[in-house]
C-alpha cells in the first residue's frame, strides 16, 4: 500500500496535472497552431508519466511492452511536437523551404509505425532490474543513443532560443526569452545528471522526465506572457474594448446589456447599458429600425450595411451603419450589434453630390443642374421662360472694391434670385456674373409681371457695404417656349439676343425675346 501512494505521487498526480494543464492550453485557442502543438507536447509528457505509474504497477515482465508501445511512442509525440513549436514561435519555421517545415519534422514518427508492425523498439532499453519498489532500464547501447539524441536536440532548442532572442526588440519579450533560456539550460545538466546516471534505489527511474515537467510548465508560462497562449475570452475581450467601432449587446426585449467604450464616446455618455436601443434612435428612424430588427430577430439572421442615424445624449444626430448577428447568452438570444459612425463620410458625399449639381459660392444650381432641369421642364410643361441675367458694372465692383466683396455681392444676388424664383422654377449661376432662370407655365402678362417683380426686388434690396450702399443693375432678356424655340439652346440663344439688345441700349432693364426686332436681319 505505500508503493502504490509512493507511486501516485511520483507518476499519477504530475501526470494528472500535466494532463489539466494540455487540456487548459488546447480549449484556450484550438484553432491555433500554437495552442495545438503545446498541447500535444505536454500531454505527451504526461503520458510518460501515466506509463511509468502503469508500469510499476504491473509485473517486471510487463515493462518491455510498456516501453515500447507506450513510453517510447510519448516520447517520440514529445519530440516532434517540442521541435515543431519551437521552430514555429521563433520564426525559424518561415525560414525553412517547404519540404523541410513543417513536413521533414515529422519523419520521427516512422518509428512509431515500425514499433506496431515489427512488435518491436530499437530506440529504449528492453531488459530491467528491480530495486525495492523501482523498475529500472538496463542503461544499454539504444538507451543512451537515444538519450545522447535528445540531449543534443535540447541543445539546439537552446540555440533557437538564443536566435530568437537576438532578433527580439520588445523588452517583454526578451525577458521571456531569457527565462525559458536559463529553464532549458537548467533542464539539459538535469538531463544530462539523470539522464546518464541512475542513482538506484534514491531516485526514480527515468529522473530525466521530471526536468521535462519544470520545461513544459516553464513553455506554458512564457507562451502567456508573450500572449500567443490568450484565450479566446481574453483576446475577444481586446478586441471588444479597443474596437473604434461600438458595440452593444442587446436581450430579447431590446435593452442593452453590454457596450464597449467606442458605445458610449459615440452616444456621448458613460452610461449606455439598461438603455433600450431604440430609444437612442431619432423618432423618425424608430420604426423603421423597429421592422427592420424584429424581422431580423425572428429570423435570427444577421444583416449588415443598415444605415440610419443615432441620436447622441447631447442631441446630435448622426448618421451611423449597422451591423448585427445573433447569439444565445444563458439559454436566451441576444442580438450583438456593432455600429460604425460614418457621420464624416456621408456629410462628405453630401457635400459632392451637392456641389456636383451647385455652385459653390452662391449655393444656387449650376449649369449641369440648369440643364438637366430645364430640359425635363420643356418636356412636362406648356409653356416655359427662360431668363438670362447678366450684371452691369460687376467688373466695377471687383476692381473698386476687392474680389472678397465682389462673392459677398454674388451671394446677396443668389439670395435674392433664391427667393423670386416660384416653387417650380429654377435660378442658377452659370458662370461669372451670368445668371439663368427658368419659369414654366406662364403666360405673356405672367411673364412680364414676374420679370418687373424680379427688378422691384433687385432695386429695393441693393448690396450693403458697410454702411454703404451698392445697387445690383442687370440686363435681363427672355425668351418662351414653344413660341420662341422648343430646344434649350434655342431659347436660350435668343434669351442673349434679347439681353444684349439692353446692353447695347442703356442697360439695367429687360426685354423679351421679338422676332422682328431680334431676329435676323
Amino acid at each position: 500500500m505505500t508503493a502504490l501512494f509512493l507511486y501516485m505521487a511520483v507518476y499519477l498526480l504530475p501526470a494528472f496535472l500535466l494532463s489539466h494543464l494540455a487540456l487548459d492550453v488546447l480549449l484556450r485557442n484550438p484553432r491555433q497552431v500554437e495552442h495545438r502543438l503545446l498541447s500535444l507536447f505536454v500531454f505527451g509528457y504526461a503520458m510518460l508519466f501515466l506509463a511509468e505509474f502503469g508500469r510499476h504497477l504491473s509485473p517486471i515482465e510487463a515493462s518491455p511492452a510498456f516501453v515500447t508501445y507506450w513510453f517510447g511512442n510519448a516520447g517520440i509525440l514529445i519530440f516532434v511536437c517540442s521541435v515543431h513549436f519551437i521552430v514555429k514561435v521563433t520564426g525559424v519555421g518561415a525560414k525553412l523551404p517547404r519540404w523541410i517545415y513543417p513536413y521533414a519534422i515529422y519523419l520521427p514518427l516512422v518509428p512509431v509505425a515500425l514499433t506496431f508492425i515489427r512488435q518491436e523498439n530499437i530506440l529504449n532499453s528492453q531488459r530491467f532490474d528491480q530495486v525495492g519498489v523501482w523498475i529500472y532500464p538496463e542503461f544499454n547501447a539504444s538507451y543512451l543513443t537515444t538519450m545522447t539524441v535528445g540531449n543534443v536536440f535540447h541543445f539546439l532548442v537552446i540555440l533557437l532560443l538564443m536566435y530568437a532572442l537576438k532578433r527580439s526588440e520588445r523588452f517583454e519579450h526578451q525577458r521571456v526569452l531569457r527565462m525559458l533560456i536559463w529553464t532549458a539550460v537548467a533542464v539539459l545538466v538535469w538531463d544530462i545528471v539523470f539522464g546518464y546516471v541512475q542513482l538506484r534505489g534514491i531516485m526514480p527511474p527515468y529522473a530525466y522526465m521530471y526536468g521535462g515537467l519544470v520545461w513544459a510548465v516553464a513553455l506554458v508560462v512564457a507562451m502567456n506572457r508573450l500572449d500567443f497562449l490568450a484565450s479566446y475570452v481574453k483576446r475577444y475581450g481586446t478586441l471588444y474594448n479597443l474596437n473604434p467601432s461600438a458595440i452593444l449587446l442587446v436581450d430579447d426585449q431590446g435593452q442593452i446589456e453590454s457596450a464597449n467604450p467606442a458605445a458610449r464616446t459615440l452616444f456621448h455618455t458613460v452610461r449606455v447599458v439598461n438603455e433600450r436601443f431604440v430609444d437612442l434612435l431619432p423618432e423618425k428612424k424608430r420604426d423603421e429600425w423597429s421592422a427592420h430588427y424584429d424581422q431580423h430577430f425572428h429570423a435570427q439572421k444577421k444583416f449588415l450595411e443598415f444605415e440610419t442615424k443615432i441620436q447622441t445624449k447631447s442631441g446630435q444626430e448622426r448618421y451611423v451603419v449597422i451591423d448585427g448577428d445573433f447569439v444565445y447568452i444563458d439559454q436566451k438570444i441576444h442580438g450583438m450589434i456593432l455600429i460604425r459612425d460614418v457621420h464624416s463620410f456621408k456629410e462628405a458625399e453630401q457635400s459632392i453630390r451637392f456641389f456636383a449639381y451647385h455652385d459653390p459660392l452662391t449655393k444656387l444650381a449650376n449649369r449641369r443642374a440648369f440643364y438637366e432641369q430645364a430640359d425635363q421642364a420643356l418636356l412636362q410643361a406648356d409653356t416655359v421662360a427662360l431668363v438670362v441675367i447678366d450684371l452691369d458694372g460687376f467688373k466695377g465692383i471687383n476692381d473698386t472694391y476687392g474680389h472678397q466683396v465682389g462673392d459677398d455681392f454674388l451671394i446677396h444676388l443668389g439670395e435674392l434670385l433664391e427667393m423670386a424664383t416660384p416653387e417650380v422654377g429654377l435660378a442658377s449661376r452659370v458662370g461669372g456674373d451670368e445668371f439663368y432662370m427658368y419659369v414654366p407655365n406662364v403666360d405673356a402678362d405672367d411673364i412680364v409681371a414676374f420679370v418687373e417683380r424680379l427688378q422691384l426686388l433687385l432695386t429695393e434690396r441693393p448690396f450693403q457695404l458697410g454702411r454703404e450702399t451698392i445697387p445690383i443693375r442687370a440686363s435681363i432678356g427672355v425668351s418662351v417656349a414653344p413660341d420662341q424655340g422648343e430646344d434649350l439652346d434655342t431659347l436660350i440663344h435668343k434669351a442673349d439676343q434679347a439681353m444684349y439688345q439692353i446692353k447695347q441700349h442703356g442697360k439695367n432693364d429687360y426685354a423679351i425675346y421679338d422676332e422682328v426686332l431680334h431676329g435676323p436681319k
